[in-house]
């Protein structure tokens, strides 16, 4: 493009367009923009160039230094490259750059490209071009860059300063000195189409000119999925009416805004793409036009490629989760919260986080627990306060004081290490979901309430009741702090569950959100009708006596419990202890026709273990149980869980062999006479363990269920009992005072017993598992 105008207005009108030049042209001097190339692949071949833009004065020569690499893996088989030049027009001259250069795979190579700036060019004229490479024979293995030419007065760089008055003659030149003429090209052209698109990087805006009439702007950029970004027209000259278009490599059209309002003002028609997640990774183009085809050389804009990170409801990036306190997902692995501490930026991250602290608490003082997410989009966390034995809950909190945050105040009993886990509702969890946990003292605890309530006497008085007794205690292994030490907490044979403040025979802790408050304490009848209807359909015809056999879970509830558990929406679910079993609600929001709203827990696998399961995969160490798995519960010599625990392996497939081994308190074994009962019909591979016929036939047993109207399988025994974990042993219990030969095999969650002398229908029976694991748990009789 050749320039030129009258002599009378040569420098003023110089200045004006130098000026104009440099709007356009500053953002981009030093930095001109690359060819579109695939996203996250192996260049094959690169080139480089030493500056983009340069300036000389008529006659120079000016010189463009490019450097070629190419990649290890370059599939340019001839390994030679022809290099060409477009776009240089009038008032500049090409010097002839080689045809072809010569490079290897993992090599690099340099050419030059010169470019004279014509004796009658004048200043300001400026001439873009672009110099590309590409494989001899493979032409889709190239790379091109563009450049920018700009003829200068005596070497001085053109400035965006107006010239004071018209009337000087710029030094150095002769005869007249016409100033430029209309440049419709920007820095970036040619960009009409995607084949021509120049890369926008995030948060680096680019200022562009809609010239000539209908013209077209494409632009390229590396999007990778999940990541969120939003196009903006941040500036756009008065007489445009710009829209944005935003393409997938394949041009498809994804998204496209014409008029974003902002701030509610209705004269505002900038463009806006807002806040668009990257489906995949790849390459995406946006297109700016002008809605008429309006184009000139005095029409720009400013376009913008706004990074959101992962955006408004952020991906989970799992190298960000770990904050200073991890790994605290257990109690065992809880940090140390001393008092009037703040421990900061605490994160729910990943999705189902659970935060365990433990802190020391003195009796006859009141403490606080507070958490202060401020504010942080998607933190509503819960805290549920826990006794010193690391399973026992205490208090449990959602929401305080109007506020998404719990708080706990609270007195102990007795000296001793707590614990205190801490949950987000709906298990949601990223990077930047915080909050900050304190604990503080209140100062003294209020003097204990003397007791008020009477009891009426047959003569009308009053009188005061009076409670005696000790609880029953079994042994629990102690948790073990980062040293090895035992925590202060008692072990369970002097273990007797403190509770925050006198309860009822029936409390209630609060809810999470969208669930009933939690019930705590002795509860005969069914804390939710779905766990009722899973035991009417086995013992419900039992308890009105219609048929004579043995009981699945027992007379009716024990005790109801919240306990922690990790997966659980807050931390805690729904518990109830039965004779036989326990059933649990993991979840209030699952389908209540779902078979398995209602689970069945694997406690007999804990209790041989010594593993009490707070979690998925989180687990308590113990030691196993040391309760007797049949008979009476005084029995001093029948063999116990712990009996149990080092006869869980696999073994092969022993169908059609009768079980003859003895199992002994200790753990030894040896054998019996055999029993037909004992013949061995079924090998489950699941956990490689054989049942005998006697037990299989429990297992598929059919009779009145319900009302006792219809008919059916009594269970699905899978759910009911899970698989079996050990063989069926013979063994020596004693069933009131008496000693007996009972056949013993031990289920992920029940016990069978079998014993030849017992009546029709009471032959097999279910182990007193509820009971039994409730004691080891809590270190009392349920």
């Amino acid at each position: 493009m050749r320039l030129a105008h009258p002599f009378s207005r040569a420098l003023i009108a110089l200045g004006f367009t130098l000026a104009l030049g440099l709007l356009f042209l500053a953002p981009h001097l030093g930095d001109a923009p690359v060819l579109a190339r695939p996203l996250q692949q192996t260049q094959p071949v690169d080139l480089t160039v030493d500056s983009p833009t340069k300036y000389g004065d008529p006659n120079a020569l000016i010189t463009f230094n490019f450097t070629v690499t190419t990649s290890p893996t370059n599939t340019c088989a001839s390994q030679t490259y022809n290099v060409s030049v477009t776009g240089i027009g009038s008032g500049f001259t090409l010097v002839p750059p080689p045809g072809t250069i010569t490079v290897g795979a993992a090599s690099t190579t340099t050419f030059q490209v010169q470019i004279r700036v014509g004796s009658t060019t004048q200043p300001g004229t400026a001439e873009d071009a672009v110099v590309q490479v590409a494989c001899q024979g493979a032409t889709s293995i190239s790379d091109a860059v563009s450049i920018l030419v700009v003829a200068t007065v005596n070497g001085a760089t053109p400035t965006a300063t107006l010239l004071p008055t018209a009337t000087a003659t710029p030094t150095g030149m002769v005869g007249p000195s016409p100033t430029a003429g209309p440049i419709c090209a920007d820095a970036f052209e040619p960009d009409n189409g995607p084949s021509q698109a120049k890369e926008i990087r995030p948060d680096q805006p680019q200022t562009h000119v809609i010239c000539p009439r209908g013209d077209e702007d494409f632009l390229y950029f590396g999007g990778v999925s999940g990541k969120v970004f939003t196009i903006d027209v941040s500036a756009m000259t008065e007489g445009l009416d710009l829209s944005l278009s935003l393409y997938d490599a394949a041009g498809n059209l994804l998204a496209f805004n014409d008029d974003f309002p902002r701030n509610n003002d209705p004269f505002d028609i900038k463009p806006r793409i807002q806040s668009y997640r990257v489906p995949v990774n790849g390459q995406y183009f946006i297109k700016v036009r002008d809605n008429a085809g309006r184009g000139d050389r005095n029409l720009s804009y400013v376009v913008e490629l706004q990074s959101e990170a992962y955006g408004p409801t952020p991906t989970q990036v799992a190298e960000l989760c770990t904050d200073l306190f991890e790994p605290d997902g257990v109690p065992a692995e809880a940090r140390l919260l001393v008092i009037r501490e703040v421990q900061p930026n605490h994160r729910f991250c990943p999705a189902g986080d659970a935060d365990w602290v433990r802190f020391f608490a003195k009796a006859g003082q009141r403490f606080v627990l507070r958490v202060n997410s401020q504010g942080r989009a998607g933190a509503d966390p819960v805290m549920i306060l826990v006794d010193r034995d690391g399973a026992s809950i205490l208090d449990f909190e959602d929401d305080t004081q109007n506020s998404l945050d719990p708080q706990i105040e609270f007195e102990v009993p007795v000296d001793g290490f707590y614990f205190a886990q801490l949950k987000n509702v709906g298990d949601i969890g990223n990077q930047f979901i915080a909050y900050d946990l304190a604990f503080e003292p209140l100062g003294l605890a209020a003097p204990p309430a003397q007791p008020t309530s009477t009891v009426p006497t047959t003569d009308g008085a009053t009188a005061t009741p009076t409670v005696t007794g000790t609880s029953p205690t079994a042994t629990i292994e102690p948790l073990l702090d980062e040293n090895g030490d035992p925590y202060p907490a008692p072990s369970q044979t002097a273990f007797v569950r403190q509770t925050l403040t006198a309860l009822p025979q029936t409390s209630s802790l609060g809810g999470v959100k969208g669930a009933p408050a939690f019930v705590n304490g002795q509860a005969q009848g069914f804390v939710d009708p779905a766990m009722q209807h899973v035991w009417s359909r086995t013992d419900q015809v039992v308890a009105s006596r219609q048929v004579d056999r043995s009981w699945m879970w027992g007379p009716g509830g024990l005790v109801a419990q919240a306990e922690t558990y990790t997966q659980s929406n807050g931390g805690a679910r729904q518990v109830q202890y039965f004779d036989k079993a326990r059933m649990e609600i993991n979840d209030w929001k699952r389908d209540r026709s779902n078979p398995w709203f209602v689970t069945n827990g694997l406690l007999v696998k804990e209790l041989i273990d010594g593993q009490l399961q707070i979690g998925d995969v989180e687990f308590l160490k113990r030691a196993p149980a040391d309760i007797a798995i049949a008979g009476d519960a005084n029995d001093a010599s029948g063999p116990t869980y712990a009996s149990f625990a080092q006869h869980t392996g696999r073994v092969p497939s022993r169908v059609g062999q009768v079980a003859t081994e003895t199992l002994r308190r200790d753990g030894s074994t040896g054998s019996a006479a055999a029993n037909n009962a004992a013949k061995l019909v079924v090998h489950v591979p699941e956990t490689g363990h054989n049942i005998p016929q006697v037990f299989w036939d429990f297992l598929n047993t059919r009779g009145p269920i319900g009302d006792g109207k219809q008919s059916g399988q009594l269970v699905d025994w899978v759910f009911a009992m899970g698989y079996p974990i050990s063989e069926p042993f013979w063994t020596k219990v004693k069933v009131g005072g008496v000693e007996r030969d009972v056949l013993v095999q031990a289920f992920q969650r029940r016990v069978l017993t079998y014993t030849p002398g017992n009546p029709e229908g009471w032959k097999v029976e279910m182990g007193n598992v509820g009971r039994h694991y409730y004691t080891w748990r809590y270190g009392k009789q349920p």
